[in-house]
């Protein structure tokens, strides 16, 4: 009997996706202020995003080197764009720096990153700005952006 339980415990285990205690619900506590903030949802249901988000990031990685797409839904960059946050004077906090989007959730959920060897941790090509008019245009930016697309 006990032979039984210690298998099923293991086989329960080893089918139990790790993901599926992601966040355990929990809201994100992040030093600053990010686009992000003053959002209901992200580009999928925070739900799906939470515990998904990469399936999202590979796909579109995929998408964008071996097919040549581009898409901004789920590319990286966009992510960093949005979720970026601003410190008092409106410089970009990269997502890896302690306290911050990226980093804050991988530890917490003890995995590895490594978007961050090649890719940049905050927006590029674009000016220090005060954070709320940052928020702010980058808020009507991605409106307009989303309208195009959509056309």
């Amino acid at each position: 009997m006990c032979k039984l339980i210690n298998s099923a415990f293991i086989i329960i285990i080893t089918l139990t996706p790790f993901t599926s205690f992601a966040h355990d619900g929990e809201k994100h506590v992040i030093k600053g202020h990010s686009k992000a903030d003053m959002l209901d949802q992200c580009v999928e249901p925070t739900e799906i995003m939470q515990k998904e988000h990469f399936v999202f990031l590979y796909h579109q990685r995929d998408e964008t080197v071996i097919d040549g797409i581009r898409t901004k839904q789920h590319s990286l960059a966009n992510c960093i764009d949005c979720h970026v946050s601003y410190d008092e004077i409106g410089k970009p906090i990269p997502v890896t720096d302690d306290g911050q989007f990226c980093q804050a959730c991988h530890v917490k959920t003890a995995v590895n990153i490594d978007c961050f060897t090649c890719h940049a941790t905050v927006p590029r090509g674009k000016p220090m700005k005060s954070n709320t008019s940052a928020i702010l245009e980058d808020q009507v930016e991605n409106i307009l952006i989303s309208l195009e697309e959509s056309q």
